[in-house]
């Protein structure tokens, strides 16, 4: 297998782990089609992103701005979440934003990277195809449809989706601008640092731990089936996780490796 794809699915593996860290892995009996569903979510999704960081050498700032595109879009069209508690122009400002700083930017591309590339170092040399992008893009497009299609997703109103649509323009438009110029050459060393090992590696351990014991008190959080506890858990861990990130990448003033 090509480094490359073993970097995606080390970094598949490890949000597949970030979402049955709350649901259980007693949820695979109680809905076993979702596994499938979020492995083809996360695999197109980091397929295409991997893609991104060989190709234009990307930071973990870019990450940062990618998720406000993919994750605005997610926390719309695939949990729902920016719908149910609506505030100011009838969007739940709070969990939006939450969640695509602290999980889709934060834990699910900056450290999932980390991880995936201390586990299987990137391929520098590989690039996806054309036809692997439009494969790509086609599956992970046809998941947010089957999300839409379950009926258990709030459906978005034009209001909605014209300020969904504006934060992902203004991702772009900030993406893009912040791209290096040309196509570097080199091909960055993966400096790996014993304080980000430390917290990606407890929170694989703390992942694992609520997985696989913390399956009771089931609940209904907005539009997905969890574990009180265990989400509770996470959630703490996942803040900490986020403001130990940003102390470190303050103090060094040098990127997270990605």
């Amino acid at each position: 297998m090509n480094r490359s794809w073993k970097t995606v699915s080390a970094a598949t593996a490890f949000n597949m782990l970030f979402e049955y860290s709350m649901r259980g892995v007693n949820n695979l009996a109680v809905q076993p089609l979702l596994p499938f569903v979020l492995f083809a979510v996360y695999f197109s999704l980091y397929t295409m992103l991997e893609d991104l960081i060989a190709k234009y050498r990307l930071k973990d700032y870019h990450l940062l701005m990618a998720a406000f595109f993919f994750g605005t879009a997610y926390q719309f069209l695939v949990s729902g979440s920016a719908l149910l508690q609506p505030s100011f122009l009838d969007v739940d400002w709070t969990s939006l934003l939450f969640v695509v700083v602290v999980w889709w930017g934060n834990l699910q591309s900056i450290v999932t990277f980390y991880f995936a590339n201390r586990i299987a170092p990137r391929d520098w040399n590989h690039r996806l195809s054309k036809k692997g992008w439009a494969t790509a893009l086609a599956v992970n497009c046809l998941m947010v449809l089957l999300f839409q299609l379950s009926g258990a997703i709030p459906k978005p109103t034009i209001p909605q989706l014209t300020i969904m649509l504006s934060i992902m323009a203004l991702a772009t438009v900030l993406f893009k601008a912040a791209l290096p110029k040309g196509f570097p050459n080199s091909s960055p060393a993966f400096q790996h640092s014993r304080f980000i090992d430390f917290f990606a590696a407890s929170t694989v351990g703390i992942f694992l731990f609520c997985a696989t014991f913390l399956t009771f008190a089931p609940v209904k959080a907005k539009t997905s089936n969890v574990n009180a506890t265990a989400t509770a858990i996470v959630t703490i861990w996942t803040i900490i996780l986020a403001s130990a990130v940003l102390a470190y990448r303050t103090c060094t003033k040098r990127p997270i490796p990605v």
